[in-house]
């Protein structure tokens, strides 16, 4: 018997080049961590944002598998903020969300800064 929470990643990346150069360099990082849990690069109806998704493991807390996705889930979002500017801002912005089998959800981690934290 076991707990089941499902945790998944959102990322968005801005529209100007820069932005989609490191948009693709995260996607890359996902597919090298994710493996087929990663999808495609979505194209925004307006405004060039672009985004991806990095579906749940399926694993239970507590078991080896879903350690292991958390810590790749680490290291993604770590390789997300490492791509931010010198002020911390970051043109690619992420979401790890939590959520479980009795209907909780709770945002885990997001980009360590954002602009409004000046």
């Amino acid at each position: 018997m076991g707990y089941i929470r499902h945790n998944s990643f959102v990322v968005t990346g801005d529209s100007y080049p820069e932005a989609q150069r490191k948009l693709d360099l995260a996607h890359e990082k996902a597919v090298e961590l994710f493996s087929n849990l990663v999808s495609p690069v979505i194209q925004g109806k307006t405004n060039g944002y672009q985004s991806f998704f990095v579906a749940p493991d399926g694993s239970k807390e507590g078991w080896d598998l879903s350690d292991e996705y958390d810590e790749k889930r680490k290291q993604l979002a770590d390789f997300i903020d490492s791509l931010a500017y010198g002020d911390g801002s970051n043109c690619v912005q992420f979401v790890d969300v939590g959520f479980d089998e009795c209907y909780e959800a709770e945002v885990d981690r997001t980009n360590k800064k954002r602009p409004e934290e000046d």
